[in-house]
């Protein structure tokens, strides 16, 4: 058996490099905020812009070079941010541990297949993130199996939810979709008439159709059906954002 590798000044062994984890976020002041807090734990945390984690700029951490990353989101964050992760992970050299304060983690579900990535949503102190890191650079899961499971079972029906209703949503026709888009940004029927250029009852009668295609029973009902279809994400929006710019914006838009 060799000798161990003298680190060159009492011929003992070097200690093995401590893995470092980066903390990150959508919102780099947060990001900040939570790897300053951690430093003063002693956790080997190193706080980096979300950005950096889009580029392959992942250091090695190991000697089997997997990568670490404390991923802080708050429940209102910008759209993409969960599709970027998902591409972070598709790459196979991360490990991932998602701190979110949302109050369920179905978003995440699409996250769940491997192991990969641990959802974590009982941190409310410092001290538990620095446990969080401490398990996650040593390679211990953040999740119990059961967990992961029913929270990928719940996604998976989610999402087949989603589906059926950008079948429906497919079924309106454009002004039909313009009108439920408005309407979901928070407008009333006048002002969806005066931004279209059409007649109130028009945007009654569109509403009315609109909501026998979908089988809704209110108005506010189909406006919840929109909000839906975006609330798991997906890799394409078929279906338009509900817009939320100013009525004189758009007006002006229309004028030119």
């Amino acid at each position: 058996m060799e000798a161990p590798a003298p680190d060159g000044r009492d011929g003992t062994s070097a200690p093995p490099p401590r893995a470092t984890a980066w903390v990150v976020s959508p919102h780099r002041l947060v990001a900040q905020a939570v790897a300053a807090g951690l430093r003063s734990t002693g956790a080997p945390v190193e706080f980096h812009a979300w950005e950096a984690l889009l580029g392959d700029v992942l250091p090695t951490t190991g000697e089997d070079r997997v990568r670490h990353v404390l991923a802080i989101f708050d429940g209102v964050d910008p759209p993409g941010a969960l599709e970027e992760l998902g591409r972070i992970v598709s790459r196979g050299d991360a490990r991932v541990a998602v701190v979110t304060s949302a109050p369920d983690a179905l978003l995440w579900g699409g996250l769940l297949e491997g192991t990969a990535v641990d959802i974590v949503t009982m941190t409310t102190s410092v001290g538990q993130l620095a446990e969080v890191v401490q398990r996650l650079t040593a390679g211990e899961p953040l999740m119990e199996p059961e967990r992961r499971r029913a929270l990928r079972t719940a996604w998976l029906e989610a999402l087949d939810k989603r589906h059926q209703l950008v079948e429906q949503m497919a079924a309106l026709s454009p002004q039909q979709l313009r009108v439920l888009q408005m309407l979901a940004s928070g407008r009333r029927v006048p002002e969806v008439a005066e931004l279209m250029g059409i007649a109130e009852g028009t945007v009654r009668s569109h509403v009315k159709s609109l909501r026998a295609k979908l089988g809704a029973r209110t108005q506010l009902e189909a406006v919840a059906l929109l909000r839906q279809v975006h609330e798991l994400g997906g890799s394409a929006d078929l279906v338009p954002r509900p817009r939320s710019a100013p009525a004189d914006a758009e007006a002006a838009a229309r004028r030119r």
